[in-house]
Order: structure tokens, then sequence, then C-alpha cells
């Protein structure tokens, strides 16, 4: 993996959502698979990255049906 490669991570809790925000910080694309174990955590979820990614002048966009896209204000989304 070199680093345009975006981090992958399987988030099924609210726990689960500070390994893929370092990944964001650190200025990597983040795709993130969510499987939430309650609809309501995954709401949760959804509203944190979607805060994270405005508050950074980032980007979150849902890809696919539990699938979403983390990127960071100028990184490179070729590829995705």
């Amino acid at each position: 993996m070199n680093l345009s490669d975006p981090t992958r991570h399987e988030v099924s809790t609210f726990e689960d959502v500070l390994e893929p925000s370092v990944s964001y910080k650190n200025g990597i694309a983040t795709i993130i698979h969510l499987n939430p174990e309650e609809k309501e955590v995954g709401r949760r979820i959804v509203d944190f990255f979607s805060g994270l990614a405005y508050g950074t002048n980032g980007s979150f966009e849902k890809v696919a049906e539990g699938i979403y896209l983390l990127v960071p204000d100028g990184a490179s989304r070729s590829g995705f």
C-alpha cells in the first residue's frame, strides 16, 4: 500500500471510530464499512464522520450500501 491508497476499516460500534479518524487526520482517504449492531448506533457513527469531514473541510459520502468514503481536504480522489 502506498500513501495514496485509502485505508479500510470495519466499524460496527461507536468505539470503532478512533482508528479511521486517525487515518483521516493523517491525510489518508479512508473507506469505512459500516455494519452497526443497532440502527441508532449507525446513525451516530454517520453523524460523527459527517461532522469530522465538515469541520476539517473534507468530504464524507456514501458510495454503496454500508460503504462510505472519508476524504481529507486536499487528498487525491484518484482511483476511487
